[in-house]
């Protein structure tokens, strides 16, 4: 085959697939059915693990919020404390206690004080726990069960009176019990 003729056939089929190309890229009509359907199915496939994503997120935070609640209503259900004595002097209160629950880390949140007419008297918080034995603050500020602390708090008291003293927990228990002035 002459050159010239070589030349012109190269170059038809150039142009040919230059056209071809510009057609593929710059048409606007869908290549076929096949290739669309396949990039709608694509396109729903990932939306669909996307949902499937955020869904087990939002149940997975929900389950660990649900697990600690019981956790810690679980352990508040089980704490025991017993006032062992509550003494008078001056104007200071002091209240011994001992855990005697299946609960550790037991921390006294509040303490409210009622007269014998039901009226409160005094409100406490930042108990600070002292250890029996050594009189000296317990690090934690907390009981484990079976060990004893008191606590003092200052409230000027009427004499020969009545009065409720109510300890609540970091749990949210109530152990209420009484005492009077001298």
């Amino acid at each position: 085959m002459p050159k010239a003729q070589k030349d012109k056939h190269a170059q038809k089929r150039r142009s040919g697939l230059y056209k071809r190309i510009f057609s593929v890229l710059f048409n606007k009509r869908a290549v076929s059915v096949a290739l669309s359907t396949m990039i709608i199915t694509a396109g729903v496939v990932a939306m669909g693990i996307t949902v499937l994503y955020w869904a087990y997120s939002a149940g997975d935070l929900a389950n660990k919020q649900y697990s600690d609640t019981i956790a810690v209503g679980s352990n508040a259900v089980v704490e025991r404390l017993a006032f062992e004595y509550i003494d008078y002097s001056g104007s200071q209160v002091t209240v011994n206690m001992i855990n005697w629950g299946k609960a550790n880390n037991v921390s006294i949140a509040r303490v409210y004080v009622w007269d014998n007419n039901h009226e409160l008297v005094g409100s406490f918080s930042d108990i600070v726990l002292f250890d029996i034995g050594t009189s000296q603050p317990i690090e934690s500020n907390t009981l484990d069960v079976g060990d004893e602390g008191y606590f003092s708090i200052i409230s000027p008291l009427p004499p020969n009176s009545y009065f409720n003293i109510r300890v609540v927990t970091e749990r949210g228990r109530n152990f209420d019990s009484s005492f009077s002035t001298r």
